[in-house]
């Protein structure tokens, strides 16, 4: 029975593999039809684990015993956002968004300090150019200038410093950034093709059954 439900999940996939790359011929029904599929079972799968947040973290500690009381601030809170819906107090919601939406912005700010600026110039500071094999400090090296180079680039307050002989040293640094935007995309690029990769494996020696 269980060989059964995986063959049949396998021609599901291939069958839904195969309709959304249809697209590339062109818009076809088969294409909506599992676009449309795709994002219902997207949303039907963000209900449940909205369901499951709200019983977890919400209904499990206030009920049947009240294992932590700080839980009812954020069951207030949510209640609060279907607000939105009623004709006179729909005004009360804006305070649960605000909320939400504050503390979120706070927290996403706080971890973008972290990781963006204060992890990299930890790491910045902390690179030795004494220590590992040459090709370690030559890496080193060059880490260093582009990072200078590259931050020198954004100094528009004194105009003088882009011109004359230090005009050199902003030019060095838009090459470096241009070759980490470069290298940027072209990662972005490989991650899709190695996705695509993968469907094709998967359509050729899991669907089809192939030798390997």
């Amino acid at each position: 029975m269980a060989d059964i439900i995986t063959e049949i999940g396998i021609w599901i996939a291939a069958f839904l593999t195969i309709a959304i790359v249809s697209v590339v011929y062109r818009d076809n029904p088969i294409f909506k039809f599992a676009e449309h599929t795709y994002v219902g079972a997207a949303a039907g799968y963000s209900f449940a684990v909205a369901i499951g947040n709200i019983r977890g973290y919400g209904i499990d500690y206030l009920y049947p015993t009240l294992k932590d009381p700080w839980y009812i601030l954020p069951l207030i809170i949510g209640v609060l956002m279907y607000f939105r819906y009623h004709r006179t107090l729909y005004w009360l919601f804006r305070y649960g968004i605000a909320i939400v939406v504050g503390t979120s912005v706070t927290a996403a700010f706080v971890r973008s300090i972290e990781a963006d600026f204060l992890t990299q110039i930890r790491s910045t500071i902390s690179i030795l150019f004494t220590k590992g094999d040459a090709i370690t400090i030559l890496g080193n090296v060059v880490l260093v200038v582009a990072f200078i180079t590259s931050l020198y680039y954004f100094i528009f307050t004194f105009p003088s410093l882009h011109a004359g002989s230090l005009g050199y040293i902003p030019r060095i640094g838009r090459w470096f950034m241009m070759i980490a935007f470069g290298y940027s995309f072209a990662t972005t690029v490989v991650t899709r093709i190695d996705l695509f990769v993968g469907r094709l494996n998967f359509l050729l020696f899991e669907w089809l059954k192939l030798p390997t």
